[in-house]
């Protein structure tokens, strides 16, 4: 087998490098030109979101100054400058706000409809939708607003397109459609007291609804000898006296008693000071008896009587 000299190896060499040295050099050059093309590309692009970014800040402080003039201004350069970048999208949101609160719906349509068509998140595109259905609503097109929210599809924003789809159902008087949105906005959020609010105020009343109202308590019972009482006050009237404050009981009639004092009047007992600390002495008589009628004689005491 004949072997290859060094002179043979060289040449062949040399030929494959004749043949294949161009595609190698160009194949390097261009791997080159890639990377710090990247990396240019790369920087460019931070660069660019860095000044959008600054631009959007300026923007903000107009905004929450507020001049409105000021922040018209700074979204427009900002647009201009930067149409694709995110913050012209958030921007652009903003400028519709305003001039919702302006009363230019137009324009606020306008703004809107430009971030659906040019924003580069789905989610930025679906709040515009969720913005730009009530407008449309209001402007007497509730199929397209009924059309922006069936594009909707982030799943942060369902309960949000729910409810809104809700509120446009009861403002055009469809109770059931708003009650049915309203319950698929609560499922889909989990449990809201604001929702629950809304869905409980379209439910019909039940019978497990329906609280039965008290009964009133009922008229108190008047004394019977309310109207017998005419002296004297009325709460000391009615409530007994204490053992204290009692006149002692009527003796047992004797000889030597008179008729006049045999007994004691209810009125001056029941009329009697209530600071009294011993048993209460019979009051004398309001009337004493006539001079001229004479003393009865004296009769033999009765049985089972002390005399």
């Amino acid at each position: 087998m004949e072997q290859y000299t060094d002179d043979e190896r060289v040449e062949d060499l040399k030929q494959w490098w004749k043949e294949n040295g161009a595609s190698i050099i160009a194949g390097i050059a261009l791997a080159v030109i890639g990377i710090f093309g990247w990396q240019y590309w790369t920087s460019h692009r931070n660069a660019t979101a860095e000044q959008a970014s600054q631009a959007y800040d300026a923007f903000i402080e107009a905004v929450e100054k507020p001049d409105a003039d000021q922040a018209r201004q700074r979204g427009q350069a900002l647009l201009a400058d930067f149409p694709k970048s995110p913050y012209t999208a958030l921007a652009m949101l903003r400028l519709a706000k305003l001039a919702l609160e302006d009363g230019a719906t137009a324009v606020a349509n306008q703004r809107l409809e430009w971030v659906v068509e040019n924003a580069k998140l789905d989610e930025l595109k679906d709040v515009a939708r969720l913005r730009l259905a009530p407008v449309l609503a209001a402007a007497g097109r509730p199929g397209d607003a009924e059309q922006r929210l069936a594009q909707v599809t982030t799943a942060s924003l369902i309960a949000e397109r729910e409810e809104l789809r809700g509120d446009l159902a009861l403002a055009a008087n469809d109770p059931g459609k708003a009650r049915n949105a309203y319950a698929a906005a609560l499922a889909a959020s989990g449990g809201s007291t604001l929702l629950q609010l809304k869905l409980d105020n379209l439910s019909p009343p039940t019978a497990e609804s329906l609280i039965a109202a008290p009964a009133g308590p009922p008229p108190a019972a008047r004394p019977a000898n309310a109207d017998a009482r005419t002296d004297g006050p009325p709460a000391e009237a009615d409530t007994p006296a204490p053992a204290a404050q009692r006149a002692p009981a009527p003796q047992p009639e004797t000889a030597a008693s008179s008729p006049a004092s045999a007994q004691p009047e209810p009125t001056q007992a029941l009329t009697e000071p209530a600071g009294a600390a011993g048993p209460a002495t019979p009051p004398a008589p309001a009337v004493a008896p006539p001079a001229a009628v004479p003393a009865p004689a004296p009769a033999a005491p009765a049985t089972g009587q002390q005399p």
